[in-house]
């Protein structure tokens, strides 16, 4: 009796660890044309997909390439080679760790070659080490656990670098639902304008994906940020903490929505050799997209602010809503690729901002075909010794193409409004600092005492104009001002203002 269980307990062995893994080697091979064909469906024709298949007993590999569809000559290609432990215990993976438990139905090991993908003389840290490893345990119950890395390493012309990243996930069976965390090691990345450095930084997640759409909530560890430009100033971030939400509908006008919440975060500006410290409390950020065939019906936008500390200032709370609406996504991405094209190419025949300037007249027609409309419902921050508000509208009428032909009738096509309620010392704070600059070139050499005074006395006159002649009334301890712009003219509270006119009200002209 005994042999006999001996006998069936070494057979049973025998059965799980060696003749399933053979079977499971045998429907892997009759399932892989059908998973190469869906990734051929995934990445549709931006690549073209090629791969093999060499079956083991208790272990296969395939190799996958991606080719780029927009063949130039040079090898692009990104090459996958993938290791695959059959299960139930992946027996070939044992040597690596790799005893699944529970059981699982294969293990898949796939190394991104750099080969192809970036060139080795410019990439230092990679050399014999692929640039992404990725491990998927596909579960006998459909769940998959995946774990992918990255390694340390520099694209030296690139100007960039990574200290490493791991991402974790789990997929529910059939993707109904996912779970995992992003830990991202310290990047630097340097270019033409200037430096970006961020410190390690973590992402947490979970989504589920049902027929009425996908949503996805998690938080965040934001690391140390640090933007130097070109030029000599900087802005650092310090350590922060938020929460996000994303959610999308599918239906025949998709729909998705973007939720970030902050809790506080330290900034630090810098430039002329100063430092000027702040810092964010409590901030949400809420987008919500409408769209339909590369058009954007309807994009919201909502920003709130609890309080901003800026230097020796103290701003908050503040609030800001926009709508744009009606926005050709195809025509705006061909101008962007246009105005590429343009700066690469390098002789446009004349100065830059008159080259962007002729291409931008000849993609009007087409960015503007829809109509597009952008509207501030509603704009208001507290500070300056009171409460900034405002509302918006601008409005682009495309219906006729050759309005645009001439600069008068192009004009004609354009209407806005606008309201703003400002406090008396903002006002008085920007009408500084446009005279500042105007009297400084002027008195160059004189001291400072007399400029600022001489500041101080055009400021007041430059007042006393703006409310004589209604472009500014006051109400209290603040300015109203009422904007439209109507067939190519300008109207400020109710009066007509022509070219020219709000600078000569200001220079006294």
């Amino acid at each position: 009796m005994k042999k006999w269980l001996v006998v069936g307990t070494l057979g049973g062995l025998v059965l799980v660890l060696f003749v399933l893994p053979v079977l499971v080697g045998f429907a892997l091979e009759r399932a892989y044309p059908a998973l190469l064909e869906n990734a051929r469906e995934q990445v549709g024709e931006r690549f073209r997909v090629e791969g093999s298949l060499d079956r083991g007993l208790l272990a296969s590999a395939s190799e996958t390439t991606l080719i780029p569809a927009a063949d130039d000559g040079i090898e692009h290609a990104i090459r996958l080679r993938h290791r695959w432990g059959h299960g139930p215990f992946a027996v070939a993976q044992w040597h690596v760790g790799g005893v699944p438990l529970p059981p699982v139905l294969a293990i898949v090991r796939t190394a991104v070659e750099p080969e192809g993908l970036v060139a080795p003389s410019i990439v230092d840290g990679l050399a014999g080490r692929p640039l992404v490893e990725v491990e998927v345990r596909m579960n006998i119950d459909g769940r998959l656990d995946i774990v992918a890395q990255s390694p340390a390493f520099e694209a030296v012309d690139a100007g960039f670098a990574s200290q490493g990243t791991k991402t974790e996930l789990r997929v529910d069976g059939g993707v109904r639902g996912a779970r995992g965390r992003a830990d991202v090691g310290a990047l630097r990345l340097d270019s033409g304008r200037g430096r970006l450095a961020v410190e390690a930084s973590t992402i947490r997640f979970h989504g589920a994906h049902t027929a009425a759409g996908s949503r996805v909530d998690g938080d965040f560890d934001l690391g140390t940020a640090r933007l130097v430009a070109e030029s000599g100033g900087a802005l650092a971030w310090a350590p922060s903490h938020g929460t996000f939400k994303l959610a999308r509908a599918p239906n025949e006008l998709d729909t998705s929505s973007l939720v970030v919440e902050l809790g506080e975060a330290e900034i630090i500006g810098a430039g002329n050799g100063s430092r000027i410290p702040g810092k964010i409390r409590g901030g949400h950020l809420q987008l919500d997209v409408r769209s339909a065939a590369r058009r954007v019906v309807r994009l919201e936008a909502v920003f709130a602010l609890d309080a901003l500390v800026w230097g020796e200032e103290s701003f908050g709370p503040g609030l800001v809503r926009v709508a744009l609406r009606d926005v050709d996504l195809a025509a705006a991405n061909s101008f962007r690729d246009a105005l590429e094209t343009l700066a690469a190419a390098g002789d446009s025949g004349g100065a830059p901002l008159e080259a962007e300037a002729r291409l931008l007249g000849e993609w009007l027609p087409a960015l503007v075909r829809t109509s597009p409309e952008f509207e501030i419902e509603r704009f208001e921050l507290t500070g300056w010794g009171g409460k900034l508000e405002g509302e918006g509208f601008v409005k682009v009428d495309g219906s006729d193409p050759g309005a645009f032909a001439r600069e008068s009738s192009a004009m004609e096509a354009i209407e806005a409004r606008a309201r703003l309620a400002m406090p008396v010392p903002l006002v008085d704070a920007l009408l500084d600092g446009f005279l500042l600059e105007t009297v400084q070139a002027e008195g160059a050499g004189l001291p400072r005492e007399e400029i600022l005074a001489m500041v101080a006395f055009l400021r007041e006159m430059a007042l006393a104009r703006l409310r004589e002649t209604g472009v500014l009334r006051r109400e209290g301890e603040r300015y109203d001002v009422v904007l439209r712009f109507e067939q190519g003219v300008l109207i400020v509270n109710g009066k007509l203002l022509g070219p020219g006119g709000l600078m000569g009200l200001l220079t006294g002209g």
